[in-house]
Order: structure tokens, then C-alpha cells, then sequence
């Protein structure tokens, strides 16, 4: 149960300290002026134009792209071969192990990096068409620290990895393209909407918590928010940023089930949920992940909340009371 709740956030970080209230590190990026494009500085808007973040770690940042999942990873005390296995093995959980794997090397930064190819195919020995490919790599932006990088791309595959390179060049050299500093100390606490703050459970996990995004995990249930302003008129905006996640969130979970569209109530405000379930590798029982997206007072947000299958509304008090029924 423990392992599907972590993979519904795309976890890859430990435990990260008690929710003591501390002073928030300024963001490298406002949240005002977030355009549909996501919060990214100026200069990786061409790169990660039509990207949507999905909320990860105090040191990573995942990023959906279309069909396209891209994501960096800051660690210590790995060597780059060390940072491509580590990327492998998360690879594997998210597509099995039978893939097709070349190893090499990729330019990044002036320099050659060991890398990983991947690919799944249809076929004999893996001959037939390819439905998903990628790549893993990792460079090393300064002493004792590694920047893993890692990419999934479905069809068009060919076209995918073309664009996975094109990513691996910005982030390689000029790391977060939201310019936020990936490390643990960035992390703002308590957890906040801008409007409330959030309530950490005794016993639960802050992985994530930022002015715009962030990760409350439990051993039962798992809740993440990410906001962004000003939202777009209408509802268009919200719903593109709810469905990307939602791809990214699916994905994570192997053998997930056919998303449900249910009327719900996110922060009060009455709006469609995405609902499906997923298989818990540990066992225990299926999880359930409901997630949606509101304009509220011009501000948009994307909230998920992973619980066991069987529970019903009210959900877990990790969730802050942001789901209802309608």
C-alpha cells in the first residue's frame, strides 16, 4: 500500500524533518505572472512551453509534457553511473523491466555523460513498434552533487526522444527551468494554500512544500496541491493542467484502472473530478486517487488526494477537507 501511495507523487525523497514553522526562502520565481506555459523563467519558456509541473520533492521537479514525462533530480553522493542506475531502477517501476536498454554516452554541457536508452517494443526480441522510450543520463553541475536526468516519451517515440535531448540541454546546464533552488531548505513551513494554511497530520511526511506546490504523505494517504496565477477565464486552463497531471499520476502506477469523471466539490467550489484506481504492489488493496482543478478568485489550482479504495468520504484528515461530494 506504502509503495503505490509514494509512486502516486512520483516519490523518489526520504523523509524530510517535523513541520516546525520556520522562515520561508523567497522563490527564485514569483507566483504572480504564471502563464499556461507553467512558472518558468524566461529563458526556458521555448524549451517547456505547454508543460505542466506535478508536484515531486524538495530536490527534484517532474514535468509533463504532452505524451512526454521529463524529469531532473539533485542528489549527493552518487557518481554519474551511480545517478543512471538509480534512474533505471525508476524507470522500471513505472514500465517494467522488459525493455530494450543501450548504454552510451550523451553531450551535455561540453561534456560526454554515461547514459541509458530505453525502449518497448512489440514483437519478437522486442523487433515490432515501439510504444515508449527515453533516456537516463546525469551530469554534475559542481562538486559532490549529481543532476540526474531522465525522460519517458510515448508515440510519436522518434519524435519524443528528439525532444527529450532538447530538454536534457537546458536542464543539464541550467538546472530548474522554474528557478526555484532544488534543496531541502527551500522547503516552506507550515504547508499554505495562498488563502489557509494546510494541517500536517502527526506522523505524516511534508515531501514537498513550496509557495506554489507541494506533498503531504501518510501511510494511508497521500495529498498534492500545486496553484498557479492568474488562472486563464473559463475553465480550459484548470482542466489542461488537472488532465496532465492526471496522465503523470496514471503512469506512475502501474496497471492503473479507466479514469471516472464524477461531479465533486474542490475548496467549496463545485467542479468535475478524475477518479481511478491502481493496484498496491505491497498488497493490501487497491488505492483510489481523485484529483481536480478550480479557478478560485482568479487563482488556479490542482489538488490530488490517494487513499485505500475502500474509503469513502470524509477523506483522510491529510487531505485538508479540499474534496467533497456533490
Amino acid at each position: 500500500m506504502r509503495t503505490a501511495l509514494v509512486a502516486v507523487g512520483v516519490a523518489v525523497g526520504g523523509l524530510l524533518g517535523a513541520c516546525q514553522a520556520s522562515v520561508p526562502v523567497a522563490p527564485a520565481v514569483p507566483t504572480v505572472g504564471v502563464t499556461p506555459s507553467g512558472p518558468f523563467v524566461d529563458d526556458a519558456r521555448p524549451f517547456f512551453d505547454g508543460c505542466v509541473p506535478v508536484p515531486d520533492t524538495p530536490t527534484s521537479r517532474t514535468y509533463r509534457c504532452g505524451a512526454l514525462s521529463v524529469w531532473l533530480y539533485e542528489q549527493s553522493g552518487l557518481s554519474e553511473a551511480q545517478a543512471v542506475e538509480a534512474g533505471r531502477d525508476r524507470v522500471h517501476a513505472r514500465l517494467g523491466p522488459a525493455l530494450t536498454e543501450v548504454r552510451g554516452e550523451l553531450p551535455l554541457a561540453g561534456l560526454p555523460h554515461p547514459s541509458l536508452r530505453f525502449e518497448q517494443c512489440a514483437g519478437a526480441n522486442g523487433g515490432g513498434p515501439c510504444s515508449v522510450g527515453g533516456y537516463v543520463t546525469a551530469v554534475t553541475p559542481s562538486a559532490g552533487r549529481v543532476r540526474q536526468l531522465g525522460c519517458v516519451a510515448r508515440e510519436p517515440v522518434r519524435a519524443g526522444l528528439g525532444r527529450c535531448l532538447e530538454l536534457f540541454a537546458y536542464l543539464a546546464t541550467r538546472g530548474n527551468p522554474e528557478g526555484d533552488v532544488l534543496a531541502p531548505s527551500s522547503r516552506v513551513t507550515p504547508p499554505r494554500l495562498p488563502w489557509r494554511l494546510l494541517f500536517l497530520p502527526e506522523g505524516c511526511e511534508l515531501a514537498a512544500s513550496t509557495t506554489r506546490a507541494g506533498r503531504i504523505r501518510c501511510a494511508a494517504a497521500t495529498f498534492s496541491w500545486s496553484v498557479f496565477w492568474p488562472a486563464e477565464p473559463g475553465t480550459a486552463q484548470v482542466q489542461r493542467w488537472r488532465d496532465r497531471s492526471v496522465e503523470e499520476l496514471r503512469d506512475a502506477l502501474p496497471g492503473a484502472g479507466p479514469v471516472e469523471v464524477r461531479d465533486c466539490f474542490v475548496e467549496g467550489l463545485a467542479t468535475r473530478c478524475v477518479r481511478f484506481t491502481a493496484p498496491a504492489p505491497e498488497g493490501g488493496g487497491d488505492v483510489q486517487v481523485w484529483a481536480g482543478g478550480v479557478d478560485r478568485k482568479g487563482w488556479g489550482m490542482f489538488a490530488a488526494c490517494s487513499l485505500p479504495a475502500s474509503a469513502s468520504f470524509p477523506f483522510p484528515t491529510a487531505c485538508n477537507g479540499v474534496f467533497a461530494p456533490r
